[in-house]
């Protein structure tokens, strides 16, 4: 880990903590060169999200539309398939679980080299189908684009602030006399951003401690070599970290890929000459973030693989089409972390409590339970058990 980032952000997140709105006044004029009268002005305005959507263009408007569309639909769908309460009852207890949505959520969205409306839609939907009854945004305020107002507009997002990097996770986390802080914080983030949500969490929940974006493409000879090349370009150009990995069958195409590939890009992918059998197998190690099947039979291949956080099916699917249209969250798990987490959905925002009931108190259980606690050599607990009436 890089001392330096980890020493920053515990400055930042301690003086947020004991200093509060000046701190994030000082370090929005430190950081961005922006200057705040008031902690109130750093909520954005009605007026600005109108201003900035007058400055997208009718064809992005529209794309962004159907996304949104797109991510609802799909996310309803998911809710409704999932079971709110349920009990097992007898004569003698009644047991099972509830769900409840978890109650505030922060979205951070980032700036830097690009701007992201899809990251508005992929992480409030989930959240806002979810139940969850505040929703917060977070975006940098020299970074702050007329495409990610018009998103968070689309959305319905009330409560945006022009706050950014580690210092809005650290306001999402401890929260300000002018903002109050969440119970969960999601989003993507540079180095000091994933810092923060590593510190912060215990007092919050995240979603995850993303790491480089990756992508791993299984191809045979019946595949298009330009839709394998573009879409490893698309995952190089993430950034110098993303990473990618073709497993193919056809030397045709691996010689084509290591002729047309920007040499500077190629150390980003790891080629290997093997079969579909062998694909599948390395791919259930590697678990990648999204797994492009761009071979004959796909579907019959996905019964076979267990490790990747979203699966794109066939020729035709290049993975931006689940980055901004399809309707799964893009928000999945890095590192191999596909081997035991999920994508952010509904589910990501709910939490679930047991539910037990006691209803009649006999000898049989009074004495299974009192000779259980009996064995742990934890008295009180067999007691309170024995000092119940039948």
């Amino acid at each position: 880990m890089n001392t330096d980032i980890i020493n920053a952000v515990t400055d930042i997140i301690s003086n947020i903590q004991t200093k509060g709105d000046s701190a994030v006044i000082g370090y929005l004029k430190k950081f961005d060169g922006v200057s705040f009268k008031s902690a109130k002005d750093l909520r954005v305005t009605d007026k600005q999200i109108n201003e900035a959507v007058k400055k997208v263009s009718p064809a992005l408007k529209k794309a962004i539309k159907a996304s949104y569309a797109n991510v609802l639909a799909f996310h309803k769908k998911e809710y409704s398939n999932i079971k709110k309460q349920w009990l097992i009852t007898d004569s003698v207890k009644s047991v099972g679980q509830i769900y409840r949505p978890i109650e505030a959520v922060g979205i951070y969205v980032p700036g830097g080299r690009f701007s992201y409306p899809s990251s508005v839609i992929m992480n409030f939907v989930a959240a806002k189908v979810a139940g969850v009854k505040r929703i917060v945004m977070m975006t940098p305020p020299k970074k702050m684009s007329n495409e990610v107002l018009f998103a968070a507009k689309i959305c319905g997002i009330k409560e945006i602030y022009t706050i950014g990097g580690a210092v809005a996770i650290a306001v999402l986390a401890y929260g300000t006399k002018t903002i109050k802080p969440v119970n969960m914080i999601v989003g993507p983030g540079n180095a000091y951003v994933n810092e923060a949500k590593r510190l912060v969490f215990g007092k919050v929940g995240i979603d995850s401690l993303a790491g480089p974006s990756e992508v791993a493409i299984i191809a045979d000879s019946g595949a298009d070599k330009d839709y394998v090349l573009y879409d490893l370009l698309a995952q190089a150009e993430h950034d110098t970290m993303a990473k990618a990995y073709l497993l193919c069958s056809s030397k045709e195409i691996i010689s084509y890929i290591k002729k047309n590939f920007d040499k500077e890009k190629l150390n980003q992918i790891k080629i290997y000459n093997v079969d579909t059998k062998k694909a599948i197998d390395m791919v259930n190690d590697i678990a990648p973030e999204h797994l492009e099947l761009l071979i004959k039979n796909a579907k019959q291949v996905v019964t076979k693989i267990y490790n990747a956080g979203a699966i794109f099916v066939g020729y035709n699917t290049a993975t931006a089409v689940g980055d901004y249209w399809a309707g799964p969250s893009h928000v999945l798990p890095t590192n191999a972390s596909a081997k035991y987490s999920s994508g952010l959905s509904v589910m990501t925002f709910m939490k679930r409590s047991s539910y037990i009931e006691l209803k009649k108190v006999t000898n049989s259980v009074k004495k299974q339970i009192s000779d259980f606690a009996a064995a742990e050599g934890l008295v009180n607990h067999k007691k309170s058990v024995e000092v119940r009436k039948i």
